[in-house]
């Protein structure tokens, strides 16, 4: 059933796309002409609810009345511990009830009597509710394409590697209640390098691709083997708390600054002038991603006062160059970490950017000095390669009625990290899977020698565990470490299905 369509949502913009029979796939644009919709809405306080450019815009002078970053909250009530509501607080612009896990909107309606108080009324949403009503906003715009009445348009949806399980239902529910036919759920990476048609050339070979994120609140990295079609999770970092509102936010204290400076007044003691402050030089930044400078105005910033400054991208450039360089240097140490677990991956051979923030000039020349041997794939938008990568995704779907929501299909994947360390020192421990591998998988290992216990006997013998589970593994007697005291091992961990439930194997073997 054609078209077809892919979605991505997240904290800070939501965006479309759809192909259609001939295999074309294309982002839709709202209806201000913007091909990425802003994820926040807004309530009137009576009926109507706004979503998008127009509930942002407002935002600014009602911020009571708006939900913004609401994402990050689609999560079951058990995943949302104290230090993540904490965090989510700081961007959200309206009251939240942590007991009831709603977001409290409220508006003030003048009392038409002087001597009468003037009248609060509320409105409460569910972070559930609140992905509906964006999706519908959504829908509106598939229905461009898509007007049968009788059928729900068909669309795969992107969701964060990093989020569990549950959240995976709670999207899919979202998207159902709003009015699309789910027919998958993939991780977001994955949709990136699917979004490129990355691996799926047959005489291509193993690449490794990395694929870097940073969006409006958090950035995350992943690390994929890339073949044949078959695209294999190796790791994933994150989220990190470094986005878009870093970005920003240097460039607020540059303007409250300057605004101070010259007028003697202090734009920290106004909610208000901070809101007008952040809606500012957030269009600033967007702007300077494409062009060499802008005219930064404010009206009527503080006390009638008015703001006007003319902003070069190398002067924002230099604001940010902090940010930019915690961000390589956080990428740089989770590539190592993720080098020495898996020993495989000498080298990255593709970059994927996603999230908008990955548009920022300077930080795309950054990436290049960092890894200057990587191909880096920017010919799309970051903000809409995710869903471009969702609507591919949707190419291959022959029954999409049928489909699974996980992110692996038809795959076995491990359920937890499986350790390997000889003897009785577990403080030397290799992981040999990490959770959500594929299976089966054959992994060469290093391990050191124990200096105690079982090390001493003529039987070498290792221990593996994952979860809670232990084994103990024995290999033939003329099994010796090398003259460093270390062992050469190649690790096959497969499974087999005994009467539906699925058991793990794993086999040894001295190289």
């Amino acid at each position: 059933m054609w078209p077809r369509f892919g979605i991505k949502i997240g904290n800070s913009t939501l965006c479309i796309a759809y192909v259609r029979s001939d295999g074309k796939v294309d982002v839709i644009a709202n209806k201000q002409g913007d091909r990425v919709s802003q994820a926040c809405l807004l309530w009137d306080g009576v009926s109507e609810i706004e979503c998008g450019l127009t509930a942002k815009q407002k935002m600014a002078t009602r911020p009571k009345q708006a939900v913004a970053h609401s994402f990050q909250l689609l999560q079951p009530k058990e995943e949302l511990s104290a230090d993540k509501i904490a965090s989510a607080l700081k961007d959200i612009p309206c009251d939240y009830d942590e007991q009831e896990a709603v977001f409290k909107m409220e508006h003030t309606v003048p009392s038409e009597k002087e001597d009468q108080d003037d009248k609060v009324v509320t409105k409460e949403l569910t972070a559930f509710q609140v992905t509906v009503e964006l999706l519908r906003a959504e829908l509106e715009l598939a229905r461009q394409y898509y007007n049968n009445a009788e059928h729900s348009p068909i669309a795969v949806l992107s969701i964060p590697s990093y989020y569990p399980a549950q959240a995976y239902y709670l999207l899919s529910d979202a998207a159902k209640s709003a009015g699309f036919q789910v027919a998958q759920i993939i991780a977001e990476p994955t949709a990136a390098v699917l979004g490129y048609n990355i691996g799926e050339e047959p005489e291509a070979g193993r690449k490794h691709v990395l694929t870097i994120k940073c969006g409006g609140l958090y950035s995350q990295f992943a690390l994929y083997a890339v073949q044949n079609g078959l695209y294999i999770e190796l790791a994933t970092f994150g989220p990190f708390a470094i986005g878009g509102r870093q970005f920003t936010e240097a460039l607020v204290q540059f303007i409250c600054e300057e605004f101070k400076r010259k007028y003697k007044l202090d734009p920290h003691e106004s909610r208000r002038s901070l809101a007008k402050i952040r809606t500012a030089a957030a269009n600033c930044k967007h702007i300077l991603t494409t062009l060499p400078s802008t005219q930064l105005y404010i009206d009527s910033l503080m006390d009638g006062v008015d703001f006007n400054v003319q902003m070069s991208r190398a002067r924002f450039e230099s604001l940010i160059q902090p940010v930019i360089n915690n961000f390589i240097a956080q990428l740089s140490e989770c590539v190592e970490r993720a080098q020495k677990e898996q020993p495989q991956v000498t080298g990255i051979d593709e970059i994927v950017l996603l999230g908008a923030t990955m548009q920022i000039p300077k930080l795309q020349a950054a990436l290049a000095a960092r890894y200057p041997n990587a191909k880096l794939h920017n010919c799309y938008s970051a903000d809409e390669v995710v869903a471009i990568g969702c609507a591919r995704q949707a190419l291959y779907l022959l029954d999409p009625l049928e489909q699974q929501l996980q992110k692996a299909d038809d795959c076995v994947l491990t359920e937890d990290d499986l350790y390997i360390w000889h003897g009785d020192d577990e403080s030397k421990a290799k992981l040999v899977l990490g959770k959500g591998s594929l299976l089966p998988a054959k992994i060469k290992v290093t391990l050191p020698q124990s200096g105690e216990g079982d090390a001493q006997s003529s039987t070498p013998a290792f221990k593996l565990r994952t979860g809670d589970s232990e084994i103990l593994a024995n290999l033939p007697d003329n099994t010796t470490p090398s003259d460093e005291g270390l062992f050469q091992l190649e690790v096959e961990v497969d499974w087999k299905d005994k009467d539906g439930v699925i058991e793990p194997l794993v086999r040894l073997r001295c190289m």
